[in-house]
């Protein structure tokens, strides 16, 4: 990690990437968090409502948040099974301008559960999935869970990524070295709409906090707001998200509002500029 402390474009005291993540689980899994899943009776068979609960995101979320942010650069985190099923949602936030990220296959393919030559596999796989549907290979990573691998970094420096968003070692992002070259680490956010926040009105209130006290804090700061299709899409949650989003332009002044490519791209253009120039002081 470069020892020079970063800037954000224009002076700019924040950056904001705002995350957007559009899931599925394969056949026969669901989310544990689903709102009936704890209540469910007979394990081993399937649950119906929260597998239906869970489909929501792709089905009506993502377009929800696409009007939400006509006007607003985002990140998509989308799994490969994602475009496979709906590719027609997947194409519309490309053709919105928005980033895309690979996030693994699906939300049950988790890179710790898989040795190395499956982890590079299901890498391949989600690459060519999102690369075939959009026409533009996705260069930013996102592990379900944010729980990569010791592997991970290697994995996708050696797949052409650019960026992963697995990380929360540090607040600000830095450059990996790998054997396949660098690797900008983002930090993933630890308050979203299903982590962190008792119901909308906390989701509100937490997230204006948070980006007032980034802003407060002497030196260069990073705010993430994540939202998850298939849960801060609905209505009411939708609402609060819109509201934050509307406090961040009343902030405009000091922040650079950016998708995850820009900033990885910042970050690694800063520092061989440094770089650069210890070299010839």
């Amino acid at each position: 990690m470069s020892e020079a402390p970063i800037r954000w474009p224009g002076g700019k005291q924040a950056a904001v990437i705002i995350t957007v993540a559009v899931e599925l689980w394969s056949p026969g899994h669901w989310p544990v968090y689903a709102p009936m899943a704890a209540a469910w009776p007979l394990p081993g068979v399937l649950d119906t409502h929260s597998v239906s609960w869970s489909e929501y995101g792709a089905t009506t979320g993502v377009w929800r948040l696409l009007d939400i942010l006509r006007h607003v650069p985002a990140t998509f985190g989308a799994n490969g099974l994602v475009a496979e099923r709906f590719p027609q949602a997947v194409k519309a936030v490309h053709d919105a301008g928005h980033g895309i990220a690979a996030h693994s296959y699906a939300q049950d393919v988790i890179p710790a559960l898989l040795d190395v030559r499956a982890e590079r596999e299901n890498i391949r796989r989600c690459t060519a999935i999102l690369g075939d549907l959009t026409g533009v290979r996705p260069i930013g990573w996102m592990s379900p869970r944010a729980s990569g691998t010791t592997n991970n970094p290697d994995l996708l420096a050696e797949a052409g990524y650019l960026w992963s968003g697995d990380y929360n070692d540090y607040e600000l992002p830095r450059v990996l070295t790998t054997r396949h070259g660098p690797l900008v680490a983002i930090m993933h956010s630890a308050l979203s709409d299903i982590r962190g926040a008792a119901g909308p009105r906390d989701y509100l209130d937490s997230h204006v906090d948070l980006l007032n006290d980034v802003l407060d804090a002497p030196g260069a700061g990073i705010y993430n707001l994540t939202v998850h299709a298939h849960v801060g899409a609905r209505p009411l949650l939708s609402g609060m998200f819109v509201r934050i989003l509307e406090h961040i332009e009343s902030v405009s002044d000091k922040v650079w509002l950016a998708a995850h490519r820009q900033v990885a791209e910042h970050i690694v253009s800063q520092q061989n500029s440094e770089g650069s120039c210890a070299d010839h002081g």
